[in-house]
């Protein structure tokens, strides 16, 4: 099955189905094929610092991975390289707070509050790190490991929550709390300023429960964000771009369960608005390898279990050929090796795309 070439490659599902392990080892497959590949996690999880042992020292630094650490033929792998990044909201606010010269108003508790890994910005902070690397215009494939499950869908909406956040009435907030926006002037006693009635409610009661220092300290955290607002608006075209055929592909990974491949099929729902043609279910971890070898010649009980697990894989295939235009299997592997785990999968990637 011939898998194009797109700019980004999306992997998702729920957790447990070897998601991280499939998009490193098409990472793997595609930089063995010759293309500049990034890989980015933004599982908070970071299985990928595990399978690629990375430092945490890592995170939101891009690393290169030699493909020699494979152990691969070294005729295919010399020289060869894939990147790779651990998504870290601190990195890229950091990031940001250099190019707009905003180091103390980003030094606020609240905002590294925030920027932890599941502190609330995860989402929308990968959605400005993706854009970020493919403005640079340095790789031909950008592969997302995205979070598991319904946190994925969580990842395609940032960008509604990012529309949200610099809407109109946030700049009319700013200015009836006294701020001053474009010089970024010291707040003054802002709670004069406020003309909504219903805000002063807001505020009042915060005061009242977490005293005015963090309501204030709340509003500069705020203000600083808004003045970053260029990058957040930038990455709103990362969502128009996935939408479109030319721009990404999407691989919805399951493993052959039954209850994978219904949240599979739930994921692929949750997504319709964002999904075309050209995606993919994978179906990892699949038996039927291991099942037609396996001699149960004179032991009953084993031949009607390997029956069983035969009849269920066979349904669950034809269940995903009915209901996924395009299906990718990888067999189970047993081995102890994260690396030889990946070198394999990624086997199978080239293997897949070649025979068809």
């Amino acid at each position: 099955m011939k898998i194009p070439q797109k700019k980004v490659e999306l992997f998702c599902g729920t957790g447990g189905v070897g998601k991280t392990t499939i998009a490193t080892a098409r990472a793997l497959a595609l930089a063995l094929s010759g293309k500049k590949v990034l890989l980015i996690t933004i599982d908070p999880a970071k299985r990928l610092k595990q399978i690629l042992n990375m430092k945490d020292s890592d995170d939101g630094e891009i690393s290169t991975i030699s493909l020699e650490l494979f152990a691969m033929d070294p005729v295919s792998t010399s020289g060869k390289s894939f990147d790779a990044l651990l998504m870290s909201p601190r990195a890229t606010l950091q990031r940001m707070a250099i190019e707009k010269n905003l180091h103390a108003e980003f030094d606020s508790d609240i905002i590294k509050t925030l920027s932890r890994p599941y502190g609330g910005m995860n989402e929308i902070m990968s959605i400005i790190e993706v854009q970020f690397q493919l403005e640079k215009n340095i790789y031909d494939t950008i592969i997302l490991d995205t979070p598991p499950g319904k946190h994925f869908i969580d990842f395609l909406e940032s960008s509604e929550k990012i529309k949200n956040f610099f809407d109109k009435s946030f700049l009319e907030i700013f200015e009836y709390l006294g701020k001053n926006i474009t010089s970024g002037g010291k707040a003054r006693n802002f709670i004069s300023f406020i003309v909504s009635t219903g805000i002063k409610k807001l505020l009042h009661y915060l005061e009242d429960v977490t005293g005015a220092d963090f309501v204030r300290e709340f509003i500069d955290a705020v203000l600083a964000l808004y003045k970053c607002r260029d990058s957040f608006l930038k990455a709103l075209s990362f969502q128009k771009e996935l939408k479109k055929e030319s721009f990404s592909n999407w691989f919805l990974v399951t493993s052959v369960e039954q209850q994978k491949m219904n949240e599979a099929q739930e994921l692929k729902h949750d997504a319709a608005h964002f999904l075309h043609r050209d995606h993919f279910l994978v179906m990892n971890k699949c038996l039927s390898t291991f099942l037609d070898n396996w001699n149960t010649e004179g032991n009953e009980v084993l031949e009607r279990l390997k029956q069983s697990m035969t009849k269920r894989e066979h349904e669950l295939q034809e269940f995903a050929g009915k209901n996924f235009l395009n299906v990718l299997k990888f067999h189970e592997i047993n081995h102890p090796s994260p690396m030889e785990h990946v070198k394999k999968l990624a086997q199978m990637f080239l293997d897949q795309t070649r025979n068809d």
